[in-house]
């Protein structure tokens, strides 16, 4: 069992179970084929340019990236931007040219910064956007870089070569903050970090939101995403940067570089102005002790602009409880301690989210839950793409297993790994977790909490993945902490509103993968 604080471990006994809304379900009419897309590559990135035109990237060996132009069915290998490569994200804009931003790459002579690559000609060639100092990386950061994100659009009446290209991520040496580099002129050039919940800028009227928020989230973060309303739809322009992050308990502790604390604090920050001020927004509270990060949560804005996320969360638990069935070997028969799969959308630009009612105005009272109760087991790993408003695909690896969690609701490192001292845990633990990938989707969330339906289906039969899904990050050090996945898979549609589910598989074909849908509704 990890350590935990005592002060935090005791005010989880004080903490209320925050309960998910439990959604109605249809049976499943999802069908999905997969595809092999190359060398395996653990948190592949995936994205669907506007003639439905694919694109998948791997860290795993630099930014491997690949290419398909028939639905995902085959897949061809394109020039590799940087040789060296951490965390990477994938992004289009309206004229099809392609961003690929990458953590730790080649790029400068600054250590641990981010950078942002562009290609107009379908990967054949690649240019770096150069950062506010020369050999700086695209981010430039004195604080380092962690966890980035890109978006692009073009606004009206401009081109690519204009597009307005956000960089997104949080520091890693300094108080874990939400930054920001911005490019007006198609990703050529960036502009300096910028902080989203620090004054300047600060949207005039939301001070006191700014402070709630940043009582939650200093030096407490993961980034989850950042999105660009298109043209011609209501906010149009408008940046949105979400993440998630503790308490202020919690950040009493010490900062999340060692990811111990639990992250149950689900937020955006939005710019109407290009960045130059921000208003912060809550849209989710599981509760203390009820963690989403595994380590991510999935981020996504719908065709009109809308941000939506999608988490795992052991939302239905008492931490307590549950850490002291785990190491007495208990857990299995609690369904109560499953990390389940939810959604929180907002239909209004990220104002409100599912309707309001939390603690904090405008923020979700409820989530969507999407697993249904007889599918027990652990849900990691979320992966979101949304279509018209309220219209939403996800994705997440399941095993059947439910997962050892230590007070705070944190998984246990080598947790899924099997019981036994050579595994570093007690003898009491479940057989090493077998892990699928599922699919879900809801065509009705307009229709609240209570009255949306799903459909649900696994995609693979044949196990993916075996063994431990360790969501500290690079602090997965115990014996048996598996982090071959690294940290995620993703989703998108393509042009007909059409999934694809990019996922590593280290089981039985060792290949970077993708799960492309050939029935069903599209969105």
């Amino acid at each position: 069992m990890k350590r935990v604080p005592a002060v935090v471990a005791a005010t989880a006994l004080l903490v209320g179970v925050v309960v998910g809304g439990v959604s109605a379900r249809t049976s499943s009419s999802l069908a999905y084929q997969v595809a092999d897309v190359g060398a395996y590559g653990g948190e592949p990135s995936i994205v669907s340019d506007s003639k439905g035109v694919l694109y998948d990237t791997t860290p795993s060996g630099g930014t491997i990236t690949y290419r398909s132009t028939n639905r995902g069915a085959t897949w061809q290998q394109v020039t590799t931007a940087d040789p060296s490569s951490g965390d990477d994200c994938l992004a289009t804009d309206q004229s099809n040219a392609v961003y690929l931003c990458n953590l730790a790459g080649s790029e400068g002579v600054a250590p641990l910064q981010a950078d942002v690559w562009k290609s107009v000609d379908g990967g054949t060639s690649w240019s770096h956007g150069e950062g506010a100092i020369p050999q700086c990386g695209t981010s430039c950061s004195p604080f380092g870089v962690d966890r980035d994100w890109v978006a692009a659009s073009i606004l009206s009446g401009k081109s690519t070569s204009k597009a307005e290209v956000v960089l997104m991520y949080h520091d890693f040496y300094g108080p874990s903050q939400i930054w920001v580099n911005i490019s007006h002129d198609g990703g050529a050039t960036f502009g300096a970090p910028r902080e989203v919940l620090a004054a300047p800028a600060v949207t005039p009227g939301a001070i006191t939101g700014t402070l709630v928020a940043q009582g939650y989230t200093l030096c407490n973060t993961v980034p989850a995403g950042v999105g660009i309303v298109p043209p011609g739809k209501p906010h149009a322009g408008r940046i949105i940067v979400g993440w998630i992050a503790a308490d202020l308990p919690q950040n009493a502790t010490g900062c999340n570089v060692t990811m111990a604390q639990a992250f149950h604090t689900i937020w955006i920050s939005y710019s109407d102005d290009g960045g130059l001020t921000w208003t912060p927004q809550q849209a989710f509270d599981a509760g203390l002790g009820h963690d989403t990060s595994t380590p991510f949560v999935a981020f996504t804005l719908d065709r009109e602009g809308n941000p939506y996320f999608g988490f795992t969360a052991n939302a239905t638990s008492n931490p307590v409880t549950c850490a002291a069935e785990s190491t007495a070997g208990t857990v299995q028969s609690d369904p109560s301690c499953e990390y389940d799969m939810y959604v929180v959308w907002s239909s209004n630009g990220g104002a409100t989210w599912d309707g309001g009612g939390g603690l904090i105005p405008g923020s979700a009272a409820r989530a969507y839950r999407i697993s249904p109760s007889s599918e027990t087991g652990t849900h990691f790993y979320p992966a979101i793409a949304a279509g018209d408003p309220g219209q939403v695909d996800v994705a997440y690896l399941r095993s059947t297993t439910i997962l050892p969690t230590d007070p705070l609701g944190k998984a246990d490192p080598g947790g899924c790994a099997g019981p036994g001292p050579e595994n570093g845990n007690p003898p009491t633990y479940p057989p090493a977790c077998a892990w699928n990938l599922y699919a879900a989707q809801s065509r009705n969330l307009s229709s609240g909490i209570d009255g949306a339906t799903w459909a649900v289906t696994p995609i693979t039969t044949t196990p993916m993945h075996i063994g431990d899904i360790c969501n500290l990050g690079i602090f997965c050090v115990a014996p048996a902490s598996n982090r071959n996945l690294l940290d995620f898979i993703m989703e998108t549609i393509d042009n007909r509103g059409c999934a694809h589910v990019a996922y590593a598989d280290d089981n039985t074909v060792n290949k970077l993968r993708v799960a492309n849908q050939t029935a069903g509704p599209c969105l």
